[in-house]
């Protein structure tokens, strides 16, 4: 059998045996209801919870629109053309309309990248920033009832009219992305960011809070922090997508932010969460090409869904480039910690960002064999426990004389697929 890995903008493609068990794990097929472009345009038609965008707007009010950075593919190449139409049937002319990187605590951004972001139109006439958690001005609006404090970028409250674009997938801790996460972390300041995710550490008895998991919002610390903080904030619109495989628009909600999520967040469930009949004693998982291999952060999300299909000792082989490092300054230093559980004392007392990721990898290190076929420092993936491979061939041969393989599962697209045991 010949299978290819998206692996950066590249692919690697591999051969397994004929004879051995493979299983492949890919989400379900749901029928497309027509274009990118034409389910866009319903939902903009449609709205959920509000009036059409046109009616909400006053002619030249200043107009801000928050998009994902490059971590997280929106199709804004399709949404923003769109978009900027229904804001200009309004009145409001170019220069009245901002665009807002949400770049949360990630990295700052090339040119290029940008204008694959946006388009190289919409780069060239827009008005555009990047949030930087660090350094942006931001306003204080109060604090949640958890005690974090609630700072997000000037811009959104200098805003008249504040509209948000996201993609719904899940997330490993806070349960989907996309939707109220848009401002936080996406706008937030580092501060608010940092004691957000810190929520997801803070239980004594579990790894991370037993509520914080893929597609799980009731209960989760985290992402109810979140929608609360969302609340402080006046967003007039939104447009979320939920994307295929293959990156194309499957499904888009317009209007009100929490009602767009909700609605899109059942389609993910529906898609992207695969009941399997047991667990393998091999899974070969691709990062999902860039953005989501793009350093080892991202990848983690598809190391973690495919954690959920090995059998306890078994190995994963993970295909991700991981050409921006590991995306993190502090994330290296959680491994100077032999154990997990010290290594968990330690986060709960001197979190950083990215602590409860790091927490998350040890513990699925700890119980099975990881192949990382990367672009990472051989050094830099031994120590955070990775057994290191320059091919496929290689972690293959190098698992099959660690342990016996007599079943194996695939996913291609481990960045969307969420394997879960169902026993009939």
């Amino acid at each position: 059998m010949d299978l290819y890995f998206a692996y950066g903008r590249s692919n690697r493609t591999i051969h397994l045996p004929d004879q051995l068990e493979i299983v492949r794990i890919v989400p379900k097929k749901q029928p497309k209801t027509g274009t990118n472009e034409s389910i866009v345009r319903d939902a903009l038609n449609n709205p959920r919870g509000t009036p059409k965008l046109p009616e909400i707007l006053k002619k030249d009010a200043l107009t801000l629109v928050i998009i994902p950075d490059k971590t997280r593919n929106a199709r804004t190449d399709i949404v923003l053309p769109l978009l900027l139409n229904e804001i200009q049937k309004a009145g409001i002319r170019k220069k009245n309309i901002r665009f807002l990187f949400a770049n949360g605590n990630h990295s700052g951004m090339s040119p290029s990248e940008k204008g694959n972001i946006m388009g190289a139109a919409v780069l060239r006439d827009g008005s555009f920033q990047e949030h930087d958690s660090r350094r942006s001005m931001v306003d204080f609006l109060g604090e949640t009832t958890r005690g974090v404090p609630v700072r997000v970028n000037r811009l959104v409250q200098e805003a008249e009219y504040v509209i948000v674009v996201g993609t719904i997938v899940h997330h490993y801790f806070a349960g989907f992305g996309g939707g109220p996460k848009m401002i936080v972390p996406g706008v937030a300041a580092c501060e608010t960011i940092t004691k957000n995710h810190k929520l997801a550490v803070m239980d004594e008895t579990s790894t991370l809070h037993p509520n914080c998991r893929p597609g799980n919002v009731a209960g989760n610390p985290v992402y109810e922090d979140i929608e609360e903080a969302y609340r402080m904030v006046r967003v007039d619109f939104s447009v979320q997508v939920v994307l295929d495989e293959a990156h194309n628009i499957q499904a888009a909600f317009a209007g009100d932010t929490l009602q767009a999520h909700r609605a899109g967040r059942k389609i993910i469930e529906t898609m992207n969460r695969v009941s399997i009949p047991k667990k393998y004693d091999c899974v070969i998982v691709g990062g999902g090409g860039f953005p989501k291999d793009s350093n080892l952060i991202q990848a983690h999300k598809a190391v973690y869904n495919a954690f959920q299909a090995v059998k306890p000792g078994g190995g994963l082989i993970i295909f991700a480039e991981c050409a921006d490092g590991i995306g993190s300054k502090t994330f290296l230093q959680w491994f100077d910690y032999p154990t997990l559980n010290s290594m968990k004392k330690a986060v709960m007392k001197n979190y950083t960002l990215n602590g409860n990721t790091a927490l998350s990898l040890k513990e699925k290190l700890d119980q099975s064999t990881m192949y990382l076929i990367s672009e990472l420092d051989e050094s830099v993936s031994r120590k955070i426990g990775f057994v290191p491979v320059p091919s496929f061939e290689k972690a293959w041969a190098k698992a099959n004389s660690d342990f016996t393989i007599h079943s194996a599962a695939v996913l291609q697209n481990g960045d969307v697929t969420l394997p879960e045991v169902k026993v009939h």
